[in-house]
């Protein structure tokens, strides 16, 4: 897989040409051997060990819209795949879509201080 993305640097650079963050960041994973994207490939393409739509628990996504890696659509996609967790939340509405206020890719220390203080209010 890793072998596959170093053929590709070139046509990386094409797709993400209108995103600066991402062309900054090829030189990075040129030099670790492109294991992160490859990871990444891995990861949305190989089964994940459940079925999303099964999944009775409620689902709580946080995602910033001005997120030049991930497009604010996929985690859209992503709350879609959970629509039987509605119908039985208690805690959250189910497959919650919450927008960070910081435009990165990192979640900000305003979003991991509202899911933890959400997390201790529900005693998790």
């Amino acid at each position: 897989m890793v072998a596959r993305f170093a053929g590709a640097a070139q046509r990386m650079a094409e797709v993400f040409a209108g995103s600066p963050s991402v062309l900054a960041s090829l030189p990075g994973l040129a030099a670790h051997g492109w294991r992160g994207p490859a990871r990444e490939v891995r990861l949305q393409t190989r089964p994940w060990g459940f079925v999303p739509g099964a999944v009775a628990q409620p689902v709580r996504l946080w995602h910033a819209p001005a997120d030049e890696e991930v497009p604010f659509p996929a985690a859209e996609a992503t709350a879609a795949l959970f629509p039987a967790a509605e119908a039985t939340a208690a805690l959250f509405p189910a497959a919650r879509l919450t927008e960070q206020g910081a435009p990165d890719h990192i979640p900000s220390e305003e979003t991991l201080g509202e899911l933890f203080a959400e997390l201790r209010a529900a005693r998790l």
